[in-house]
């Protein structure tokens, strides 16, 4: 017994669309809230990639911390630490004249150097937020080390929980 050939093709292509969001480095977050979505920048290649996804909201607690955390350990993210930064701390996060987020090969690092990767991550929103920082299943090696980094993804959570964006820096 044979298989049509479209048959074949129409499973093949199911199944692709289906997965594409797991296989590829933090596709799932495409997924979450979808109504506030409002930027998914996305850049994978054969030795790495970087997402920045942004979501907001006009309606103040939109975004329940629980649940964000819920959903990232659901996917295979693991919560390693948090943080909080006022605005006089993010205002300082900045590249080539444009508000980022200071995420490179090295890992979040909130005193600024000129590290070209840090265009690949906009800042949307300032402090007060709240960083999480977690191991994604993923690794970041270090330029001119070889060392591998597995924490390397991050959600940031504005104070009112109307602002909420996820970075993810995998590879060489």
């Amino acid at each position: 017994m044979t298989l049509n050939p479209f048959i074949l093709l129409a499973l093949s292509l199911t199944l692709m669309f289906v997965s594409c969001n797991r296989a590829t480095p933090s596709g799932f977050w495409e997924d979450y809230n979808t109504r506030f979505l409002v930027s998914d920048i996305s850049d994978q290649g054969p030795q790495g990639g970087h997402r920045a996804v942004y979501w907001r909201s006009d309606k103040t607690f939109s975004f329940d911390t629980k649940d964000i955390l819920d959903f990232a350990t659901k996917n295979g993210w693991t919560l390693t630490d948090s943080s909080t930064f006022n605005q006089e701390q993010t205002i300082t996060w900045m590249y080539d004249n444009k508000e980022i987020f200071p995420l490179s090969g090295t890992g979040f690092n909130d005193s600024i150097k000129n590290i070209s990767t840090y265009k690949y991550f906009p800042r949307w929103f300032g402090g007060p937020l709240r960083l999480y920082k977690f191991k994604t299943g993923w690794v970041t090696i270090e330029p001119g080390t070889g060392n591998p980094m597995e924490e390397n993804g991050f959600v940031l959570l504005n104070q009112d929980k109307t602002e909420l964006t996820v970075y993810h820096l995998w590879g060489e």
